[in-house]
């Protein structure tokens, strides 16, 4: 009788350092959740989105990275960055379109071929557009122009999976050999509703306040919040490892691009219309709607970018024919004692037109679906403004010190739009300072 009860003693003991163990095992998965999530003290909405994108960050299925893109040399004075495929749908085969630089004075030259994961290769017929800058000719600082085009190698043949094209210089028989990258068909259901194309080309040039890694966390989780759900980086040289670190630790999806432009320049703005294109390529049947920004423009829609948006339901509304969207921008200045930039309330209402830089440049927000229809040729692209009461676009830079004539750009903004941008700013000083 004795030994079944030291037996049972024994039994129990087992029991209850099994249970002990047990207990201790979820409750530190429980203090890891509320670590994560902040429940108390924290808006539990976004903080559950950036879990999901933390759980999502290595297997996003829309891969805007591959294959990366990088300047090369296809010929004397011509560079190509980046190629698609758009198949046809309705006949055999389909169109390569590559995005291209060259001076003015080189020659488009070139043959093409389609090679296939199969190890069949189709010939094509290779056409170009020769696209004009918004702002005039393209110069290096040593005077030399240089043109934009999209190169176009149509094919009429079917062999499977893309995975190159082959350009041929139709004089020296050289090869070059880029990487395709496919635009796969997605219902609407499928695509993201708005994504982001970040340009860093010009980031050693911008002020101090917004290369340091807080500021640069402060981008991507603004746009993270209102509603961005990806990050495409051009110039993945501006982001060191520590910075990129402290993104993914916040559950930013970023892509981080090369952009390795072949030529100097007078004025850096003008990558962007090359970015412009290679984002609104990339972000084909990928988003429903994009922008291209700098790392100090912040934009500001009036709720949350979801289905009662305002903005959303007037994009939806308007016709196909419409797919570029102009947005409302200040220059709002900086007070260094603000924590973050949605905090600065002074604005420079002469900014417009000082004709300079990005004080000239419109910040829009494109329907990549429908603007390659067009061809992404400006004469083609019909354009709506967009009321400040939907959406607008703060670019930050500047001492308000040395500014003059600045007003207050809250007293502007509806109550309900205002405290919306009050939120999250609310929200972004708890992540970011905490």
């Amino acid at each position: 009788m004795r030994k079944y009860q030291q037996l049972a003693l024994v039994l129990l003991s087992v029991s209850c350092v099994v249970i002990l163990l047990v207990y201790k095992s979820e409750n530190n998965r429980l203090k890891y959740v509320l670590e994560v999530v902040n429940i108390f003290g924290r808006n539990d909405a976004a903080s559950l989105i950036r879990i999901d994108n933390s759980s999502r960050l290595h297997s996003s299925p829309y891969d805007f990275d591959s294959p990366l893109p990088a300047w090369q040399r296809l010929g004397e004075g011509i560079y190509v960055y980046s190629s698609f495929w758009q198949k046809n749908e309705l006949a055999a085969g389909g169109t390569a379109i590559s995005i291209a630089v060259g001076l003015e004075h080189a020659v488009v030259n070139y043959k093409c071929q389609v090679q296939h994961g199969t190890g069949d290769i189709a010939t094509g017929k290779l056409h170009f557009i020769r696209l004009d800058h918004p702002t005039g000719s393209v110069r290096t600082p040593n005077g030399e122009v240089f043109v934009v085009y999209k190169l176009l190698c149509k094919v009429t043949r079917d062999f499977g999976h893309p995975t190159e094209i082959i350009f041929t210089d139709a004089t020296q028989s050289i090869k070059r050999y880029v990487p395709l990258r496919v635009l796969e068909s997605r219902s609407v259901q499928q695509k993201m509703t708005m994504t982001a194309c970040v340009d860093m080309s010009d980031y050693l040039e911008l002020e101090d306040e917004f290369r340091v890694p807080s500021a640069v966390l402060q981008y991507f989780l603004h746009h993270q919040i209102v509603g961005v759900e990806d990050f495409i980086v051009y110039n993945s040289n501006a982001l060191n490892g520590a910075t990129t670190s402290l993104l993914y630790s916040h559950g930013i999806k970023i892509n981080l691009l090369p952009y390795n432009f072949p030529f100097d320049l007078a004025d850096k703005q003008q990558n962007r219309l090359l970015i412009e294109m290679d984002c609104l390529m990339r972000n084909y049947n990928a988003a429903k709607l994009t922008f291209v920004g700098a790392i100090n423009e912040y934009l500001y829609p009036s709720s949350r970018l979801r289905v009662n948006n305002a903005f959303l339901k007037y994009a939806w509304k308007v016709s196909s024919d419409v797919s570029r969207f102009s947005i409302a921008s200040r220059s709002v200045c900086i007070d260094k004692r603000k924590k973050i930039f949605s905090d600065n309330v002074l604005y420079d209402v002469d900014a417009h037109v000082v004709g300079v830089g990005a004080e000239q440049r419109p910040f829009q927000v494109y329907k990549p679906q429908d603007y390659n229809r067009t061809a992404g040729t400006p004469e083609f692209v019909k354009t709506l403004d967009v009321d400040r009461s939907m959406l607008f676009v703060h670019r930050y830079g500047g001492k308000c010190s040395s500014k003059t004539n600045l007003h207050d750009w809250t007293t502007s903004v509806q109550p309900d739009f205002l405290q919306y941008v009050t939120d999250v700013g609310r929200e972004l000083n708890k992540l970011i300072f905490r």
